[in-house]
């Protein structure tokens, strides 16, 4: 009987270790992009008509498996103001899962796909109002910002609108 109980002790051991070991987080990632864009970046672009200053903050979350990305755009006589919060998750083969969150409401959450390569991350989204394609990418210590998204206005017409943002990092 002792040796019966001894053998299902041990077996019990040795799975709750195999188990725990399932159970481990991953590996910090390490992809370059990902180390570089971190910090706070600002810049300007042009939204609806309006000059917008632009500030980012991005961070490596979560055992540097995710970036968050929380913007704030103000215009230049601070009669509009934009705010959104992205979360990007990627993987170490650089494969990217995208959510981008604003001011919006529910009906422009966004998800996205999309991949690192090199210094570049692209990304195509959709939303339940329209889609959008975005490049970020790291180029002579600057990072630029290009997007075009594509919607159904109220009357049903489709509506695109495009920017580009060079962001100069603040630390």
């Amino acid at each position: 009987m002792k040796l019966k109980t001894l053998f299902f002790l041990t077996t019990i051991l040795l799975l709750s270790i195999k188990l725990q070991a399932q159970d481990s987080p991953p590996k910090p990632l390490d992809i370059s992009f990902l180390n570089l864009i971190e910090g706070v970046w600002t810049g300007q672009s042009e939204m609806l008509g309006a000059k917008m200053n632009e500030e980012i903050v991005c961070r490596l979350e979560h055992n540097k498996q995710f970036l968050t990305i929380n913007l704030i755009a103000i215009s230049e006589d601070k009669a509009h103001t934009y705010t959104g919060q992205g979360v990007y998750g990627a993987d170490a083969a650089g494969n990217v899962t995208s959510w981008w969150f604003d001011d919006w409401g529910i009906g422009s959450v966004s998800s996205g796909t999309g991949r690192i390569d090199a210094m570049t991350l692209t990304l195509a989204s959709k939303s339940p109002n329209g889609t959008s394609n975005r490049t970020m990418e790291l180029t002579g210590g600057k990072l630029v910002m290009k997007w075009t998204s594509t919607w159904k206005n109220s009357d049903g017409k489709e509506q695109t609108m495009n920017s580009e943002t060079v962001y100069t990092k603040k630390n």
